[in-house]
């Protein structure tokens, strides 16, 4: 999240699957980060952080590979994207 405007800073954020993933909320309201699955019938909710208070932060222990939209219950217009995958990016070799 971003203090400047309502929207996740990074928007997009690549991980490796095994790692932690933490969103900090330096933003004077409550947030939420909230997995898209969280919001239909497909029982595939992978997080859901509830209210993040201001100062607060937010962690997930790991997640599977995959792609994971998200975005805040309180205001929708902030979204974002978690992409996990199952082995560290490496520098691209010549």
């Amino acid at each position: 999240m971003d203090s400047g405007s309502p929207y996740y800073v990074p928007a997009a954020a690549t991980v490796t699957a095994g790692g932690a993933i933490r969103w900090d909320n330096p933003t004077p309201t409550h947030h939420t980060v909230t997995h898209d699955g969280c919001f239909d019938e497909s029982g595939r909710c992978a997080f859901d952080s509830g209210a993040v208070e201001p100062g607060g932060t937010y962690t997930i222990p790991s997640l599977p590979p995959g792609r994971y939209p998200y975005q805040c219950r309180i205001h929708p217009i902030m979204r974002g994207i978690i992409i996990v995958t199952d082995s560290p990016l490496l520098p691209s070799q010549t």
